[in-house]
Protein backbone atom coordinates (compact mmCIF):
# COMPACT_ATOMS: atom_id res chain seq x y z
CA UNK A 1 0.00 0.00 0.00
CA UNK A 2 1.29 3.50 -0.66
CA UNK A 3 0.53 5.72 2.75
CA UNK A 4 3.42 8.03 2.23
CA UNK A 5 4.10 10.21 -0.74
CA UNK A 6 6.90 13.00 -1.13
CA UNK A 7 6.62 15.13 -3.85
CA UNK A 8 9.45 17.12 -5.40
CA UNK A 9 8.44 21.06 -5.52
CA UNK A 10 11.23 23.25 -7.20
CA UNK A 11 8.88 26.82 -7.32
CA UNK A 12 8.30 26.29 -11.17
CA UNK A 13 5.38 26.18 -13.04
CA UNK A 14 5.63 22.06 -13.04
CA UNK A 15 4.78 22.20 -9.29
CA UNK A 16 1.19 22.19 -9.88
CA UNK A 17 1.53 18.97 -12.44
CA UNK A 18 3.20 17.08 -10.08
CA UNK A 19 0.92 18.06 -7.16
CA UNK A 20 -2.45 16.84 -8.91
CA UNK A 21 -0.34 13.25 -9.72
CA UNK A 22 0.23 13.11 -5.87
CA UNK A 23 -2.96 14.19 -4.96
CA UNK A 24 -5.06 11.86 -6.96
CA UNK A 25 -2.82 9.15 -5.99
CA UNK A 26 -2.45 9.92 -2.57
CA UNK A 27 -6.63 10.03 -2.26
CA UNK A 28 -6.79 6.64 -4.04
CA UNK A 29 -4.30 4.99 -1.23
CA UNK A 30 -5.71 7.54 1.77
CA UNK A 31 -1.80 8.36 1.91
CA UNK A 32 0.03 11.22 3.78
CA UNK A 33 1.30 13.76 1.06
CA UNK A 34 4.82 15.71 1.75
CA UNK A 35 5.69 18.93 -0.70
CA UNK A 36 9.34 18.95 -0.47
CA UNK A 37 10.63 21.90 -1.51
CA UNK A 38 14.28 22.38 -2.89
CA UNK A 39 15.73 25.69 -1.91
CA UNK A 40 19.62 26.01 -4.08
CA UNK A 41 21.70 28.24 -1.77
CA UNK A 42 24.33 30.77 -3.81
CA UNK A 43 27.23 29.23 -3.52
CA UNK A 44 30.18 30.78 -1.61
CA UNK A 45 33.47 30.74 -4.05
CA UNK A 46 36.76 31.33 -1.93
CA UNK A 47 37.30 32.00 1.73
CA UNK A 48 38.28 35.21 2.82
CA UNK A 49 36.55 37.54 4.57
CA UNK A 50 36.22 40.10 1.74
CA UNK A 51 34.45 37.32 -0.65
CA UNK A 52 32.18 36.38 2.54
CA UNK A 53 30.76 40.01 3.28
CA UNK A 54 30.08 40.34 -0.82
CA UNK A 55 28.10 37.03 -0.95
CA UNK A 56 26.01 38.00 2.38
CA UNK A 57 23.14 40.15 0.29
CA UNK A 58 23.01 37.35 -2.23
CA UNK A 59 22.01 34.81 0.54
CA UNK A 60 19.33 36.80 2.10
CA UNK A 61 17.75 37.99 -1.33
CA UNK A 62 17.47 33.65 -1.70
CA UNK A 63 16.13 33.21 1.60
CA UNK A 64 13.70 35.58 1.32
CA UNK A 65 12.73 34.24 -2.17
CA UNK A 66 12.58 30.51 -0.69
CA UNK A 67 10.83 32.04 2.57
CA UNK A 68 8.05 33.38 0.07
CA UNK A 69 8.10 30.61 -2.66
CA UNK A 70 7.54 28.28 0.57
CA UNK A 71 4.71 29.89 1.99
CA UNK A 72 2.63 30.26 -1.67
CA UNK A 73 3.22 26.26 -1.49
CA UNK A 74 1.81 26.06 2.02
CA UNK A 75 -1.46 27.87 0.52
CA UNK A 76 -1.50 25.48 -2.69
CA UNK A 77 -1.09 22.91 0.27
CA UNK A 78 -3.58 23.38 2.40
CA UNK A 79 -6.41 23.43 -0.06
CA UNK A 80 -5.91 19.93 -0.36
CA UNK A 81 -8.43 16.92 1.70
CA UNK A 82 -5.83 14.50 2.92
CA UNK A 83 -3.16 14.79 5.84
CA UNK A 84 0.12 16.85 4.71
CA UNK A 85 2.95 19.32 5.33
CA UNK A 86 5.00 21.40 3.81
CA UNK A 87 9.11 21.36 3.76
CA UNK A 88 11.97 23.40 2.68
CA UNK A 89 15.31 21.97 2.38
CA UNK A 90 18.46 24.03 2.17
CA UNK A 91 21.00 22.61 -0.03
CA UNK A 92 24.00 23.54 -1.65
CA UNK A 93 24.78 23.18 -5.44
CA UNK A 94 25.47 19.48 -6.49
CA UNK A 95 23.92 17.83 -3.25
CA UNK A 96 20.37 18.67 -3.69
CA UNK A 97 19.84 15.02 -5.27
CA UNK A 98 21.72 13.35 -2.62
CA UNK A 99 19.63 15.10 -0.22
CA UNK A 100 16.11 14.07 -1.82
CA UNK A 101 17.23 10.64 -2.15
CA UNK A 102 17.39 10.66 1.77
CA UNK A 103 14.40 12.46 2.02
CA UNK A 104 12.60 9.68 0.19
CA UNK A 105 13.93 6.82 1.49
CA UNK A 106 11.38 6.99 4.49
CA UNK A 107 8.27 7.43 1.73
CA UNK A 108 6.07 4.69 -0.64
CA UNK A 109 6.50 6.57 -3.65
CA UNK A 110 8.75 10.07 -4.70
CA UNK A 111 6.55 11.77 -7.43
CA UNK A 112 9.03 14.15 -9.77
CA UNK A 113 8.56 15.00 -12.89
CA UNK A 114 10.63 13.13 -15.71
CA UNK A 115 14.49 14.06 -15.90
CA UNK A 116 15.33 17.02 -18.51
CA UNK A 117 11.20 17.75 -17.94
CA UNK A 118 11.53 20.59 -15.24
CA UNK A 119 12.96 23.87 -16.60
CA UNK A 120 13.56 24.74 -12.55
CA UNK A 121 16.16 21.67 -12.49
CA UNK A 122 18.97 21.49 -14.73
CA UNK A 123 20.98 19.67 -12.53
CA UNK A 124 18.36 16.48 -12.76
CA UNK A 125 18.07 15.90 -9.42
CA UNK A 126 15.55 12.90 -9.90
CA UNK A 127 18.17 10.92 -11.36
CA UNK A 128 20.11 10.99 -7.63
CA UNK A 129 16.61 10.15 -6.29
CA UNK A 130 16.28 7.04 -8.49
CA UNK A 131 19.39 5.46 -7.59
CA UNK A 132 20.00 6.66 -4.25
CA UNK A 133 16.54 6.13 -2.60
CA UNK A 134 15.59 2.61 -2.70
CA UNK A 135 12.22 3.55 -3.19
CA UNK A 136 9.77 4.24 -6.19
CA UNK A 137 9.83 6.87 -8.66
CA UNK A 138 6.66 8.24 -10.60
CA UNK A 139 8.26 10.51 -13.16
CA UNK A 140 5.68 12.74 -14.74
CA UNK A 141 5.89 14.24 -18.13
CA UNK A 142 5.85 17.83 -18.27
CA UNK A 143 2.53 19.73 -18.21
CA UNK A 144 0.50 16.53 -18.34
CA UNK A 145 -3.34 16.50 -18.03
CA UNK A 146 -3.89 17.28 -14.03
CA UNK A 147 -5.99 13.99 -13.98
CA UNK A 148 -4.04 10.79 -13.69
CA UNK A 149 -5.60 7.47 -15.51
CA UNK A 150 -4.13 4.59 -14.72
CA UNK A 151 -6.48 1.73 -16.26
CA UNK A 152 -4.11 0.41 -18.73
CA UNK A 153 -0.63 -0.14 -17.40
CA UNK A 154 2.18 -1.53 -19.06
CA UNK A 155 5.05 -2.98 -17.96
CA UNK A 156 8.70 -3.69 -19.53
CA UNK A 157 10.03 -6.77 -17.98
CA UNK A 158 13.40 -8.92 -19.05
CA UNK A 159 14.55 -10.50 -15.61
CA UNK A 160 16.70 -8.23 -14.08
CA UNK A 161 17.23 -7.36 -10.56
CA UNK A 162 15.93 -3.82 -12.43
CA UNK A 163 12.95 -4.90 -13.68
CA UNK A 164 11.88 -7.12 -10.45
CA UNK A 165 11.92 -3.73 -8.19
CA UNK A 166 9.71 -1.66 -10.19
CA UNK A 167 7.53 -5.04 -10.33
CA UNK A 168 7.26 -5.06 -6.54
CA UNK A 169 6.88 -1.31 -6.40
CA UNK A 170 4.28 -0.93 -8.80
CA UNK A 171 1.90 -3.44 -7.24
CA UNK A 172 -0.32 -1.34 -5.60
CA UNK A 173 -0.68 0.62 -8.84
CA UNK A 174 -1.11 -3.04 -11.09
CA UNK A 175 -3.67 -4.35 -8.35
CA UNK A 176 -5.48 -1.49 -9.25
CA UNK A 177 -5.57 -1.46 -13.04
CA UNK A 178 -8.06 -2.40 -15.51
CA UNK A 179 -5.52 -4.41 -17.59
CA UNK A 180 -1.65 -4.90 -17.02
CA UNK A 181 0.33 -5.66 -20.05
CA UNK A 182 3.86 -6.76 -19.58
CA UNK A 183 6.14 -6.47 -22.98
CA UNK A 184 9.66 -8.34 -23.48
CA UNK A 185 11.92 -6.59 -25.89
CA UNK A 186 13.87 -8.99 -27.61
CA UNK A 187 14.56 -12.84 -27.07
CA UNK A 188 16.51 -15.17 -24.75
CA UNK A 189 16.32 -14.85 -21.15
CA UNK A 190 13.80 -12.54 -21.08
CA UNK A 191 11.57 -14.51 -23.17
CA UNK A 192 12.15 -17.58 -20.83
CA UNK A 193 10.79 -15.46 -17.97
CA UNK A 194 7.57 -14.05 -18.92
CA UNK A 195 5.59 -17.41 -17.59
CA UNK A 196 7.62 -16.38 -14.31
CA UNK A 197 6.16 -13.36 -13.94
CA UNK A 198 2.88 -14.20 -15.16
CA UNK A 199 2.68 -16.99 -12.47
CA UNK A 200 4.13 -14.05 -10.05
CA UNK A 201 1.47 -11.15 -10.95
CA UNK A 202 -1.56 -14.25 -10.92
CA UNK A 203 -0.88 -15.14 -7.50
CA UNK A 204 -1.19 -11.60 -6.49
CA UNK A 205 -4.72 -11.98 -8.52
CA UNK A 206 -3.27 -10.32 -11.40
CA UNK A 207 -4.24 -11.38 -14.31
CA UNK A 208 -1.72 -10.02 -17.23
CA UNK A 209 -1.47 -10.17 -20.54
CA UNK A 210 2.42 -11.11 -22.09
CA UNK A 211 3.70 -10.14 -25.19
CA UNK A 212 7.15 -9.92 -27.13
CA UNK A 213 8.27 -6.75 -28.87
CA UNK A 214 10.52 -6.72 -31.72
CA UNK A 215 12.87 -3.55 -31.17
CA UNK A 216 13.03 -2.95 -34.85
CA UNK A 217 15.61 -0.46 -35.80
CA UNK A 218 14.41 2.11 -33.84
CA UNK A 219 15.23 0.62 -30.52
CA UNK A 220 13.88 -0.97 -27.66
CA UNK A 221 13.35 2.45 -25.61
CA UNK A 222 10.74 3.28 -29.17
CA UNK A 223 9.25 0.26 -29.34
CA UNK A 224 8.28 0.33 -25.36
CA UNK A 225 7.01 4.39 -26.32
CA UNK A 226 5.28 3.19 -29.54
CA UNK A 227 3.56 0.37 -27.44
CA UNK A 228 2.28 2.16 -24.70
CA UNK A 229 0.58 4.54 -26.80
CA UNK A 230 -0.76 1.87 -29.46
CA UNK A 231 -2.64 0.47 -26.06
CA UNK A 232 -3.45 3.58 -24.68
CA UNK A 233 -1.65 3.42 -21.37
CA UNK A 234 -1.60 5.63 -18.70
CA UNK A 235 1.40 4.48 -16.74
CA UNK A 236 4.50 2.44 -17.73
CA UNK A 237 6.67 0.23 -15.36
CA UNK A 238 10.28 -0.11 -15.51
CA UNK A 239 13.90 -0.79 -13.85
CA UNK A 240 16.11 2.25 -13.85
CA UNK A 241 19.24 1.35 -15.38
CA UNK A 242 22.67 3.02 -15.25
CA UNK A 243 25.99 3.30 -13.31
CA UNK A 244 27.76 5.31 -11.05
CA UNK A 245 30.88 7.50 -12.44
CA UNK A 246 32.76 10.24 -10.50
CA UNK A 247 30.38 10.27 -8.01
CA UNK A 248 27.39 10.92 -10.33
CA UNK A 249 24.81 8.18 -11.49
CA UNK A 250 24.62 8.42 -15.38
CA UNK A 251 21.26 6.86 -16.63
CA UNK A 252 21.21 3.69 -19.20
CA UNK A 253 20.78 4.73 -22.91
CA UNK A 254 17.06 2.94 -22.66
CA UNK A 255 16.16 5.00 -19.19
CA UNK A 256 17.18 7.81 -20.75
CA UNK A 257 15.55 8.14 -23.67
CA UNK A 258 12.11 7.06 -22.20
CA UNK A 259 12.52 9.77 -19.23
CA UNK A 260 13.18 11.98 -21.95
CA UNK A 261 10.55 11.39 -24.47
CA UNK A 262 7.67 9.54 -22.13
CA UNK A 263 4.16 11.33 -22.88
CA UNK A 264 2.79 8.98 -20.02
CA UNK A 265 4.49 8.95 -16.25
CA UNK A 266 6.87 6.45 -15.50
CA UNK A 267 7.47 4.27 -12.81
CA UNK A 268 10.72 3.44 -11.92
CA UNK A 269 12.99 1.95 -9.48
CA UNK A 270 16.33 0.27 -8.96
Amino acid sequence: MIKDIVVHLTGSQEDEVRLAYAEAIGARFDAHLTGLYTHILPEVIGGDGVALIAIEPLIEQSNSQADATLERLEQRLDRLTMPHEARRLDVLPGTAGDALAVEARTADLFVATRPYGDPADAMNMEVSVLFGSGRACLFVPPKAPATPVFGTVVVAWNGSREAARAVAEAMPFLKLAGQVIVVMVGEGEAAKSGGDIARHLSRHGISAVIGMLDAGAEGTSEALLAEVRRVGAGLLVMGGYGHSRLREWILGGTSRHILAKADVPVLMAR
